[in-house]
């Protein structure tokens, strides 16, 4: 990537963090926008970047590229609230939010979808991270191409729809998943004990997805039919708890009941 391309970071969150000081090592960062201008100061430092605002009117019209880091529904108000006169190419972050959101408001746009869990103040390895692009023309498709391939290793082409799929897969499995291990973490701080006791347990059912696929590794008193176990289990818990394990492990059961029929 052209150590000249300028980038205007719209955004200061999780991914407008990870994303910026990725890219600060690749492109020029030239301004960051933040409805809080503390939190746009903090992240212009890590980036090397002079300029930062908390004002939509205050966006430079010297950039090459706009991308756009913030929460799903404030994106089209980036869109609408920034002068259709801006050049450069526009592209927002969101897995879930249509490239069309720019249409009739940008002359070049794309997506630029980092799938990962992004914690502000946790380090990440960004290479590892998948980047999904889709652009409105080959040309613009292309620049958010090399613009990933300049931080990740790992950059596919993806439009709204299979994006959209993505996003729900992700949420199954990192969202919902994260839900589990707070219910867990809950049971065990009753006990005076902790979720670090199950950090091994959880790092071995992650590293069997190397091996295998999530249903072949599935293990547990559910996949047993163990019903003994799962009701003296269920006589230990209450309220929502004990309707997540009860759902859960019906749906376990079914699932490898009617595989073996």
């Amino acid at each position: 990537m052209e150590p000249a391309l300028k980038v205007c970071l719209i955004g200061s969150g999780n991914v407008a963090t990870h994303l910026g000081i990725a890219l600060s090592h690749m492109v020029r960062i030239v301004q960051i926008y933040s409805h809080n201008i503390n939190n746009a100061a903090t992240l212009a430092e890590k980036c090397g970047c002079a300029y930062f605002t908390d004002s939509l009117s205050n966006i430079t019209p010297d950039a090459d590229l706009y991308l756009i880091a913030v929460k799903d529904d404030v994106i089209e108000q980036v869109v609408t609230s920034t002068p259709q006169s801006l050049g450069g190419i526009w592209a927002h972050t969101s897995g879930s939010v249509p490239m069309t959101i720019f249409s009739g408001h940008k002359s070049h746009y794309g997506v630029f979808y980092p799938l990962q869990t992004f914690s502000r103040d946790l380090q990440i390895d960004v290479r590892e991270v998948p980047v999904f692009v889709e652009g409105c023309d080959s040309q613009t498709t292309e620049f958010l191409k090399k613009l990933a391939s300049a931080i990740s290793d790992n950059v596919a082409p993806a439009d709204s729809n299979l994006r959209k799929q993505l996003h729900v897969a992700a949420v199954f499995a990192c969202n919902f998943v994260n839900l589990m291990w707070t219910e867990a973490d809950e049971l065990l701080k009753e006990s005076g004990l902790g979720i670090e006791f199950l950090r091994p347990l959880l790092k071995e059912t992650l590293r069997k997805l190397e091996r295998m696929s999530p249903a072949e590794a599935q293990t547990g008193p559910a996949r047993r039919g163990d019903r003994h176990i799962i009701n003296e289990h269920l006589k230990m818990l209450s309220g929502e708890k004990r309707e997540l394990y009860a759902l859960l492990s019906e749906k376990i059961i079914k699932r490898y009941t009617d595989e073996q029929n």
